[in-house]
């Protein structure tokens, strides 16, 4: 079942609409401009309800929204070293937005991305699906291509809880750079709940991507093993979040993308992140097709009045961002995610929602 209604007016005048998934007892409610995410309502273990994402009460806040919360990131996701991406040998340009004198570039471009946008919107009543759609003309952003956007939400009931998807597609005239993401928060009590970041947390990841020190990848792949970055077996995410380690530093926690086991260009998603409230007893299971998928443990948020009247604080809660590896295209030796006229982008986001039967 979809329900549709009115939420504002964009900055630039269109109207804002929010669009709501329901079954059983779930339920998640999306809007069209940046294709975001505004809420996930799932019970505890005791059958009450509660949204789990991170983000806001008022549309016109998420004008702003530096964190990016449930937003649609693209084309271009996490950081490009010098702001730039390569396709088929020639170097194209992103905006400079982040870094030491804004030389580099994170998430395409904070002011007039994808995630600031109003998206055209299509109903799948049938399959309970929500598509957004929308069309960047060649050049816009720095990069090739006239390119056509969607993005689909997709809520379905599984044996005992329900499975959100979320799929990413691109075609286009001319060969092109596309790495998207969806920039969920979760914090398992609640959103209004503190704790947020003390979920804990497994992933299906035995090698992880260290930074520089300005945040840019490294470029070399590393084990987790013997490090802070372990979680193949489950740990809170607060657990060694201030141990004594250079990368933790550098990001002040965990800002890093995982090599999720496993990955096959074309193949089906694949397990990369199982996370569980002990306190509510909610479980999150998260199944990807990218390579990799960026934790981020909300290190720098410092949002107020956001949802429920809460200022959130760092660890407030944590995003788990499926993407190709950041700055991949400085390192041909690392999948590449070119689109091509012909061969589209196609990629997908699967969220379990569960609980175990007592917290």
């Amino acid at each position: 079942m979809v329900t549709q209604f009115p939420i504002g007016t964009s900055p630039t005048h269109e109207q804002i609409d929010a669009y709501e998934l329901k079954c059983d007892d779930y339920a998640v409610r999306v809007m069209n401009f940046g294709a975001t995410i505004l809420k996930i309502i799932a019970p505890d273990a005791h059958g009450i309800p509660a949204d789990i994402v991170l983000g806001f009460d008022r549309t016109e806040d998420y004008f702003d929204n530096p964190a990016c919360f449930g937003a649609t990131i693209g084309p271009s996701a996490n950081r490009s070293n010098k702001a730039e991406v390569v396709v088929d040998g020639k170097t194209y340009q992103l905006p400079k937005n982040e870094g030491p004198n804004n030389r580099n570039n994170l998430h395409t471009d904070l002011n007039s991305g994808l995630h600031k946008r109003v998206w055209g919107t299509a109903l799948d009543e049938e399959n309970n699906s929500v598509i957004f759609s929308l069309d960047l003309a060649d050049g816009v952003f720095g990069l090739p291509g006239n390119r056509h956007f969607t993005v689909r939400y997709t809520l379905t009931e599984i044996e005992d809880g329900a499975e959100l998807k979320c799929t990413h597609t691109v075609t286009t005239d001319t060969p092109t750079f596309v790495n998207m993401s969806n920039h969920a928060y979760f914090n398992l009590r609640g959103a209004t709940q503190p704790g947020g970041g003390e979920a804990t947390v497994q992933l299906k990841a035995h090698l992880y991507i260290p930074l520089r020190e300005d945040s840019v990848s490294r470029g070399d792949i590393a084990p987790v093993a013997g490090t802070p970055f372990d979680f193949t077996q489950p740990k809170s995410l607060l657990k060694d979040i201030n141990a004594d380690d250079p990368q933790l530093k550098i990001a002040h926690g965990y800002d890093h993308c995982f090599v999720i086991d496993g990955w096959k260009a074309g193949a089906a998603p694949r397990p990369a992140l199982h996370a569980k409230d002990t306190r509510s007893g909610r479980t999150l299971d998260m199944l990807l097709t990218a390579p990799g998928a960026h934790l981020y443990t909300g290190n720098w948020l410092g949002d107020k009045d956001a949802k429920g009247g809460v200022d959130y604080h760092p660890q407030s809660g944590f995003a788990f961002e499926a993407e190709y590896y950041p700055d991949c295209s400085h390192h041909p030796d690392w999948p590449q995610p070119i689109c091509k006229p012909g061969c589209p982008y196609s990629e997908q986001i699967i969220w379990r929602l569960g609980h175990t039967t007592q917290a």
